[in-house]
């Protein structure tokens, strides 16, 4: 098939001209044949009159003719023109046709359509390269960039930074607030970024675009901030920067976005963890910036939120191994890799077990047994904790219906994490469970902790009074690290009160201790059990007891153990003889049992 470009279009025949001079020229030899017989009819023939009047006959046709085709056609040429640039990119081409003939109207429209083309064309080019929430560039233009900066840095190396900035618990605005208010915050978030941090106005912020809404084929010679996914932003900074700067700016973004939002009438606190990233001096491939970067910010989430890191090459060995890490989790979930093990909490005044609180481990292969401190971070952030929680409801109720089989009624406590208090589903999965099993729910008990209960304290007040209806007890996990309203807190309708481990290692310091008797006097008065954790010390007993709290945990009565180990355990304490004794001589009596063998 022949391709159009290649047909003579106003080539030879085809031209319009031609045709019209030769249907003049055929016309004048009609003519020439009538004058001919006219004259040979009146005049003399021969004579040199007589050839010139044919031949003016023959060509005066023609010559107008093609004169007239010549200006006619050269309007439709012009339209081919600009028709041929729109169609090669070219759309600034003008539409320079001047007529009030009819090519002079579809000229005029065609001016039209160049134009309505052009808008739709600027509008589709921005919609694709501009967040619509935001109004940032989105994605396309940071990938866009890169790239085109690392071919450039073939040649010659480009410097330049690359900030990553993540959102702190941006999921719960979402959640707890609507995703209208998490739009409506995200747009406050790129206000302040440009106000506060960059110290711009948001006119002056490149889009690094054309007028037709086209990126633009050069590096940027100022900030490029976009909108990179999510919850995500990223700053392009060209040029060479000094540390000194960055921690500046850096600073900067977080303090602008820790401070409280107003949403719809309600405060909202969030916050920023910032990787930073640089070319060439991490990287001489400026398409890398955005991983090192990324690595840097998860770092600084480890570290606690709300801060920045720098990338360094040992920040990318322990994300790479973060992500391994992760990879081999999923796994586990398929693999059922997953053990528990129980911790005894034993009554204060006679040293009798009162439950044991079931404590996941991962069964590594090749690590061997890996602690929640590990993996728990891990499915939150790959949003694993629903199904992950759900493989604990199902061992602890399994275990618990063995145990009763056996005769043995031990209460086990089960952890919930955030993701399954957000979701009334997990509850829901729980009590069906329960019922499935045919277990008394009130040998089940759920810890929540205590910055999770306050965190979204009316799905947690929803959800602990839903388990309370069902006959299963709630208790509050941490208490004392983390920043409680009291008011609030004594309107949950739990059972018991653990206090935190740190708290119970600072027992001798006076202040402390203070703290430690106000939260047993505050937990007895709102009619709550107190269960200390972490204790591993007699004086630490001894001062529990004297104050009236209710049970123990801790390495200093067992550490976590299998089920059959905790048969095992159970039978030992049972037989030792305590003579009314109280947690304490129990305890001895334990160490004493552990250093003979």
């Amino acid at each position: 098939m022949t391709d159009s470009s290649m047909k003579p279009f106003g080539k030879g025949i085809n031209s319009i001209p031609v045709r019209f001079a030769l249907m003049s020229f055929f016309l004048g030899l009609i003519s020439i044949v009538i004058a001919e017989r006219y004259l040979a009819a009146h005049t003399s023939p021969g004579t040199l009159h007589n050839y010139f009047l044919i031949t003016l006959l023959a060509v005066t046709p023609a010559f107008v003719t093609f004169a007239a085709a010549t200006k006619l056609t050269r309007s439709i040429v012009a339209l081919r023109h600009s028709t041929e640039a729109i169609a090669s990119g070219v759309d600034t081409q003008p539409v320079d046709v001047d007529c009030a003939c009819e090519v002079g109207g579809l000229a005029d429209s065609f001016r039209k359509m160049v134009n309505r083309l052009n808008s739709s064309v600027t509008r589709m080019n921005l919609l694709a390269h501009t967040d619509a929430v935001t109004g940032l560039p989105n994605r396309s233009v940071i990938t866009h960039v890169l790239a085109m900066a690392t071919e450039i840095s073939s040649a010659e190396p480009c410097e330049g930074t690359l900030l990553f900035v993540d959102l702190d618990n941006f999921k719960g605005v979402n959640d707890t607030l609507g995703h209208e208010a998490g739009d409506k915050l995200l747009r406050a978030v790129s206000d302040r970024l440009i106000t506060e941090a960059f110290q711009r106005s948001r006119e002056s912020m490149i889009s690094y675009t054309n007028n037709f809404g086209e990126l633009l084929q050069a590096c940027p010679d100022d900030v490029l901030l976009s909108r990179f996914a999510g919850d995500e932003f990223v700053a392009l900074i060209p040029g060479a920067k000094s540390r000194a700067e960055l921690t500046a700016l850096s600073q900067r973004i977080v303090t602008a976005l820790t401070r409280p939002f107003q949403i719809d009438n309600n405060e909202v606190v969030i916050g920023a963890s910032v990787g930073i990233a640089q070319t060439p001096g991490d990287t001489l491939i400026p398409n890398d910036l955005v991983s090192l970067a990324d690595f840097a910010m998860y770092e600084a989430k480890q570290q606690g939120k709300s801060c920045f890191v720098f990338f360094d090459q040992n920040l990318k060995k322990l994300a790479e191994e973060r992500r391994l890490l992760e990879t081999e989790f999923r796994h586990a979930l398929q693999a059922d890799e997953f053990v528990l093990h129980y911790q005894p909490k034993l009554g204060i005044d006679d040293a009798k077990l009162v439950g044991v609180e079931a404590l996941a481990r991962w069964a590594h292969p090749t690590r061997g047994l890996v602690g929640p401190g590990v993996f728990v971070p891990l499915a939150e952030e790959a949003r694993l904790m629903k199904e992950f929680g759900r493989r604990v409801i199902d061992r602890a109720l399994s275990q618990c219906r063995a145990w009763c089989d056996a005769g043995l009624r031990i209460p086990i406590a089960i952890n919930f994490s955030s993701a399954q208090i957000e979701s009334d589903s997990c509850v829901t999965y729980l009590l069906d469970e329960i019922g499935r099993n045919g277990i008394d729910p009130l040998l089940i008990e759920v810890e929540i902790t205590e910055t999770l209960a306050m965190s979204d304290f009316e799905a947690a007040f929803e959800r602990i009074a839903r388990l309370l209806a069902a006959g299963v007890k709630t208790s509050i996990d941490d208490f004392g690290v983390g920043f409680s309203n009291l008011s609030q807190l004594s309107k949950l309708p739990v059972s018991c009160i653990k206090m935190d481990r740190s708290l119970i290692a600072e027992i001798g310091d006076r202040r402390n201790e203070a703290i430690i008797r106000a939260i047993v006097d505050m937990a007895h008065g709102l009619g709550n059990k107190v269960v200390a954790e972490g204790v591993e010390e007699f004086g630490q007993v001894e001062f529990l007891n004297k104050i009236g709290c209710d049970a123990v945990q801790g390495f200093l009565f067992a550490r976590p153990m299998p089920a059959n180990e905790l048969v095992d355990w159970l039978r030992l304490s049972a037989a030792l003889p305590k003579n009314g004794a109280k947690a304490s001589r129990l305890a001895g009596k334990m160490m004493e049992l552990r250093a003979a063998s």
